[in-house]
């Protein structure tokens, strides 16, 4: 794995990143380097964080399932038992089950927003309970948004527990498990977050959403469009420090890397016995598949279980399809790997586009995978 890190650095366009795996509770790789500032030349060091942009749904999911174990919220329960406003305009029957896995068609805001806007989260919440799901006959499966399931989420968060996703998520898990990940980072502690920059071909693979005049793309990724080519808006110290949960979870590789491996302990647990998290009947609900169907605008075929986290549903990288989590823009990989006691997380400052180009997290999880194959895992 360390030959492969190394390689990224070398020949596969890496700036700065880290890869951390744990395996049956004890952490086995923990690998750093590059630079997590190109501008200053600060090095990349083990206590370095970066943003998880979509890796944050993965967090969410794991919030919201604490809050299942707490009894506090069930997922097939309709969202505006708990928040009733949500209920308006045709929206009373809709699950959290369904927001988390883009079901729900409410993948955008009707409203156009301001790249500030994003950052209040309750503004974006009422937004969201004052419109309609979309009606396209093309929203009736799977239909991926970058934003509205965290705000729903923490919304629900906030309607049955009185705290901010961000504060029940620092009090539920980050502090109990001594995980240096947050919702967004303190203002006095920003400067621990890796700078980050757009790599190759990246913002290509967006310009046919980024200058579409259809009004379902436009609401999705143009409202406000979440990589700018003028500006890396997420470098904006208020981004940073802001409430985004479905993309502004910040953290180092070992602290995620660490959650998803007491995730991947807790799920192979017998019924019954004390979790260090989540129960197994939770788990077993969560990994469940819920749905599998290809996003008709993005044209990617997602798999998704009941909470929200992506399934390997079949071996990919070498990685066994009892696998889940959720996978970052840009090229970070985050999940839990149950079969083979492992959690992984791979970090990165460079935001290259998503294809065979961008070999950095597979090389590492491929070499990972064989090393576990060779403990006999």
């Amino acid at each position: 794995m360390r030959e492969e890190f190394d390689r990224n650095l070398r020949e596969r366009d890496e700036l700065g990143g880290a890869f951390c795996a744990w395996w049956r509770g004890a952490k086995v790789v923990d690998i750093w380097g590059g630079a997590a500032d190109s501008t200053t030349g600060r090095p990349w060091d083990p206590g370095t964080k970066s943003l998880m942009f979509s890796g944050s749904k993965g967090i969410v999911a794991i919030t919201l399932l604490v809050a299942v174990e707490r009894g506090l919220i069930d997922f097939d329960t309709p969202v505006a038992h708990y928040w009733p406003e949500f209920g308006r305009h045709g929206k009373d029957r809709i699950t959290l089950r369904q927001v988390m896995t883009y079901t729900a068609a409410l993948p955008g805001v009707r409203v156009p927003l301001g790249q500030d806007d994003i950052t209040d989260p309750l503004e974006m919440a009422r937004l969201i309970a004052d419109q309609a799901p979309e009606e396209d006959e093309r929203a009736g499966g799977i239909l991926y948004g970058p934003f509205t399931a965290g705000w729903v989420a923490g919304e629900v968060i906030r309607r049955v527990d009185g705290r901010t996703i961000d504060r029940f998520f620092a009090e539920e898990v980050a502090a109990p498990h001594d995980l240096d990940m947050s919702y967004g980072i303190p203002a006095e502690r920003a400067g621990e977050v890796a700078r980050l920059e757009y790599g190759a071909h990246f913002l290509e693979q967006y310009t046919g959403f980024f200058t579409s005049d259809a009004p379902m793309t436009q609401r999705i990724w143009q409202n406000p469009i979440p990589f700018p080519h003028e500006e890396m808006v997420w470098n904006r110290p208020e981004r940073r420090t802001s409430l985004i949960p479905a993309a502004n979870v910040i953290g180092t590789a070992r602290a995620i890397s660490r959650l998803y491996s007491i995730l991947a302990a807790d799920a192979t647990r017998a019924p019954g016995e004390e979790p260090l998290l989540l129960s197994r009947a939770v788990l077993d609900d969560a990994r469940r598949e819920y749905v599998r169907k290809t996003d008709p605008l993005i044209d990617i075929r997602m798999v998704y279980g009941g909470a929200g986290f992506r399934l390997r549903s079949t071996p990919r990288d070498g990685v066994d399809g009892d696998s889940f989590g959720h996978d970052g823009g840009g090229g970070s990989a985050h999940l839990a790997w149950p079969g083979a006691g492992v959690g992984v997380s791979y970090i990165t400052n460079r935001l290259i586009a998503v294809g065979p180009d961008d070999k950095r997290a597979s090389s590492l999880l491929k070499a990972l995978a064989r090393s576990v194959s060779r403990l006999g895992a």
